[in-house]
């Protein structure tokens, strides 16, 4: 059902009260869903333009140069490339989250990778692989070796043990779940000595020979 309101032309013709970027980006937020529910194409609705032009005018009071801007988000994205969203997932369901599972698994693959090379399995030798699940599960990441398997969920009724491992022989699980929690999946060294451990020296002459 399409109807049409005034509320974005108030906004857009008496912007006084938008002087803040928050005021001012909700007007505009608020404007576009105004203008959807009319069937009116945003970008030639006059109190989108003039709401945009306002969000605009707002976001250049006293902002630093563009150059210092652009510095600002390279470091910001620089500091979220080189952390790691794992642990801040970890211990939450992502059931419903369909942006936190895609990145816990994404990031998953690769720590599992990094963590594969690291105690010294063939890169040849190992598959790993994502199955996302339905809406009502979180996911599993797995990584799978001729003589080890490791999974990665992010969240567990059990604390600290959001991966589960366990050798095997020929590529079938053939020995008892042993558990992890997921600061070890970006720690090699720690992963290495709870291989040891548990399941044997999987891989250790690399790690030994690394470190």
């Amino acid at each position: 059902m399409l109807y049409d309101t005034h509320y974005r032309h108030n906004e857009a013709l008496s912007p006084d009260a938008l002087g803040t970027l928050p005021a001012a980006l909700h007007a505009l937020n608020a404007g576009v869903d105004d203008c959807r529910r009319a069937g009116k194409p945003i970008d030639r609705d006059a109190s989108i333009l003039l709401l945009i032009r306002n969000l605009a005018s707002v976001a250049e009071r006293g902002a630093p140069s563009t150059n210092e801007l652009r510095l600002r988000c390279a470091e910001d994205r620089n500091s979220v490339i080189a952390g790691s969203a794992l642990l801040a997932i970890a211990g939450n369901t992502v059931v419903g989250d369909g942006a936190a599972k895609r990145t816990f698994h994404r990031q998953a693959r690769l720590a599992l990778a990094s963590l594969a090379e690291a105690i010294g399995l063939e890169a040849d030798d190992v598959r790993i692989d994502t199955d996302i699940g339905g809406i009502a599960d979180d996911g599993t990441t797995e990584l799978r070796h001729a003589d080890l398997s490791i999974r990665v969920r992010p969240h567990s009724f059990l604390p600290d043990s959001e991966i589960t491992f366990n050798r095997c022989r020929g590529g079938e699980h053939a020995g008892p779940v042993q558990r992890a929690p997921i600061a070890e999946l970006l720690d090699a060294k720690a992963f290495q000595r709870r291989l040891t451990a548990t399941v044997g020296d999987v891989g250790a002459p690399r790690l030994a020979a690394a470190a």
